[in-house]
């Protein structure tokens, strides 16, 4: 990729539409639309009427809106051509642009726009994975973390973070410049707990975080013809999985996702659980058996008490008990539950909110596992210095280990040992973004 290029790309999405827009960002962004227009060029962010038109031909007539580099997303001279949606139209100014009279002019990469508002300092790498995950979100807590970070709100902490570890080096310096005074342990150390205290609070609400990013599963387990498919149509308001009178129906796990408290949750269908002589349905048995394990919570759906027993998997903490088909009638000590009718489905509903966990936070959310390591890293650095300084350890050492937590936090914002993370998270981009 060499920065020098303009690059081009549809950054809608493909098919039939209205409207479709297509971007160019780059050096000759601007040299490239006045080949394709007359007239008076476009004042920068302004939209403005144009026809494109190319060897006297009319290709469309569309809205341009034009970003001088200092106001632009990837900091360039970007171009965006609003055009009808038509294939016909996206496909001739396309090859307009890769013909030859455009020799600066070529396709844009995965995430590539996105990469270079990160180079032209636009973005830095933790609101670069902030668009990644708002590009991803499913339900309103994601979309307002990712925008939160998107946005620049953990940016913002860690400048806070490097500010007091910065203060905190110049102290060690002057020690170091004026050895005839002494270091203030006790000033340093208040300065060490308070940034202990600010970066453990991020460290203390990850794993409820990543259970709001990634999701959870529940599996919903059970006797065959108990109802587990008639209970997962219900969850997914539509016709999942096939339900009948037949034992054994559901052979292959069925997922359905729903969003619970802002959480993603895939609700799981699974084989019912018996002794049986047919090798494909005890295979698929097995196989249930080992994947729910792993699950956040299972949903024991039952027609008698002593089905719990047969059905070979031990409760968990976790996990909730029903009565099936309580629409039948419930003559177990368990809550009843019917997938047909709907009864006693906020009663499940009820049980797994309360088990998901609760994050009032919105601003500067730590939600990525390569964010929480540099924190954990500098956390390790701070707890160094403050055990150094208890023990009277020469400053130089601590003056330089505290140089590596700053380097650190250059690592979280990606000014530094950047690429192999920009080029796994550009695997996610489309090729306008």
């Amino acid at each position: 990729m060499f920065m020098k290029d303009t690059i081009f790309a549809l950054s809608t999405a493909p098919g039939v539409s209205a409207l479709a827009v297509l971007r160019i960002s780059g050096p000759d962004a601007f040299s490239a639309l006045k080949k394709i227009i007359t007239g008076e060029f476009p004042s920068p962010r302004v939209a403005t009427l144009k026809k494109i038109i190319w060897r006297d031909e009319i290709i469309d007539e569309c809205i341009v809106i034009c970003f001088n580099s200092d106001s632009s997303f990837t900091g360039e001279e970007v171009v965006e051509l609003q055009i009808h949606g038509s294939q016909a139209v996206i496909k001739k100014l396309s090859s307009v642009f890769l013909e030859r009279d455009f020799v600066h002019l070529r396709p844009a990469e995965e995430g590539e726009f996105t990469r270079r508002a990160f180079y032209n300092g636009k973005l830095d790498l933790t609101q670069v994975e902030g668009l990644s995950d708002l590009l991803s979100a499913e339900t309103e807590t994601q979309r307002k973390w990712s925008i939160d970070s998107y946005s620049g709100g953990l940016s913002r902490d860690i400048e806070k973070w490097r500010g007091i570890l910065t203060d905190i080096l110049s102290d060690f310096e002057a020690n170091i410049d004026f050895s005839d005074e002494d270091i203030e342990p006790i000033n340093i150390s208040k300065k060490l707990d308070k940034l202990i205290v600010l970066m453990s609070e991020k460290e203390h609400i990850y794993n409820r975080v990543k259970v709001v990013k990634d999701g959870i599963e529940i599996a919903i387990i059970g006797p065959p013809n108990v109802g587990k498919s008639t209970l997962l149509n219900r969850l997914g308001n539509r016709k999942l999985a096939l339900t009948s009178e037949i034992a054994g129906t559901t052979r292959d796990i069925i997922e359905v996702k729903v969003e619970i408290k802002g959480i993603p949750v895939t609700f799981l269908d699974t084989a019912g659980l018996r002794e049986t002589n047919d090798k494909l349905e005890r295979d698929g048995i097995a196989l249930v058996k080992e994947r729910i394990e792993g699950v956040f919570s299972r949903v024991f759906l039952i027609n008698r008490e002593k089905d719990i027993k047969n059905l070979g998997v031990k409760i968990k903490d976790r996990d909730i008990v029903f009565k099936s088909k309580s629409d039948e009638g419930n003559r177990t000590k368990y809550r009843g539950l019917s997938g047909k009718t709907g009864k006693g489905l906020r009663d499940l509903i009820n049980d797994i909110e309360k088990m998901l966990p609760s994050i009032n936070r919105v601003s500067g959310v730590i939600v990525d596992e390569r964010q929480i390591k540099k924190v954990k890293g500098t956390i390790d650095v701070l707890k160094v210095l403050k055990n150094g300084i208890k023990k009277g350890r020469e400053i130089e050492i601590l003056a330089e280990e505290c140089r590596r937590g700053v380097s650190i936090l250059d690592e979280l914002e990606g000014k530094i040992d950047s690429e192999v993370v920009l080029g796994n998270i550009f695997k996610k981009f489309c090729i306008g973004k």
